[in-house]
């Protein structure tokens, strides 16, 4: 096993669940391994447009956090959208839509993985820490 010196990570947060904004970088927060910026998008469109201007700002995100189903644009349309313009975004879709034709929809968009919704946050953020650690 090899160590892996504490990173300070941008995650850009793709969900229409406002409670999920509130509860995620809380929870992240109680990690000390390491520090995380959490951005929040309320729908695909919101996510496309904040990816692009995190990146223009010298900011790109390590990690895109996506929803499926969503107001204005969904997980697969916002996925596609992001890939287009930068096709080393790392993307992973977050939901609770598992083995569904929409998770294989944008899984081919470009989606690198899927880190389902689960109510134990602990697992989640370690979810998110392995994904981070393995890029």
């Amino acid at each position: 096993m090899f160590k892996v010196d504490k990173m300070e990570y941008n995650i850009l947060l793709v969900d229409d669940e406002e409670f999920i904004h509130e509860l995620l970088p809380l929870f992240l927060a109680r990690n000390t391994k390491h520090t995380f910026s959490v951005h929040s998008a309320l729908n695909g469109k919101e996510g496309v447009e904040m990816y692009s201007k995190l990146a223009s700002e010298g900011h790109k995100p390590d990690l895109v956090l996506v929803d499926l189903r969503m107001p204005v644009m969904d997980g697969v349309e916002a996925t596609r959208r992001i890939i287009e313009h930068d096709s080393t975004a790392n993307i992973h879709l977050f939901t609770a839509l598992a083995e569904t034709p929409v998770e294989i929809d944008a899984l081919k968009a470009g989606a690198k993985g899927t880190l389902y919704k689960l109510t134990d946050w602990d697992k989640t953020v370690q979810g998110i820490i392995n994904i981070l650690e393995l890029e």
